[in-house]
């Protein structure tokens, strides 16, 4: 009997025994790669119905939306039109080709800065979110007489970064 105890007791210290494991460590690398972006966005510009030219400025405004990475350094500037006439933004009418109405597009509220490709605001910075700039119209008080009709014109807003 003593020999079954003893066997016993043997397989009891054999079946304890912890099972052998091994176990290996490594890193896994993760990286995201940001890069500087930006998105503009222009609400028209309507001066509205006009009964007369020549009496008056008659000003406007639009908003230009920025949306740009946190961080991102840029500058909105403007062209000319599509019916530009040696630098002087013109509205056309519809029809006949030969009717302009003068107006431009300034940066700040006074309108005394044009806004164009030569003269844009200084550089904002992005934050995420959009940040909105104003541009103001003028139809000047100097404006010729036209016919009437739909004046219509199309600028090109660019935002650089």
């Amino acid at each position: 009997m003593r020999k079954i105890i003893m066997m016993a007791a043997g397989a009891a210290v054999l079946s304890a025994s912890p099972a052998i494991a091994a176990t290996e460590d490594t890193t896994m690398d993760v990286t995201a790669n940001v890069l500087n972006s930006c998105t503009v966005s222009a609400t028209p510009m309507a001066f509205g119905t006009l009964t007369t030219l020549g009496t008056g400025n008659i000003d406007s405004s639009s908003t230009v939306g920025v949306t740009c990475t946190l961080g991102a350094t840029y500058v909105v500037s403007m062209d000319d039109g599509a019916n530009d006439d040696a630098g002087q933004r013109r509205l056309a009418h519809a029809t006949d080709a030969t009717q302009f109405i003068a107006y431009d597009v300034y940066s700040d509220a006074a309108r005394s800065t044009v806004w164009n490709a030569a003269t844009t605001p200084a550089a904002a910075t992005g934050t995420g979110a959009q940040q909105d700039l104003t541009a103001y119209g003028r139809i000047p008080s100097t404006a010729a007489a036209v016919i009437a009709g739909n004046y219509s014109d199309s600028v090109v807003v660019t935002v650089t970064f």
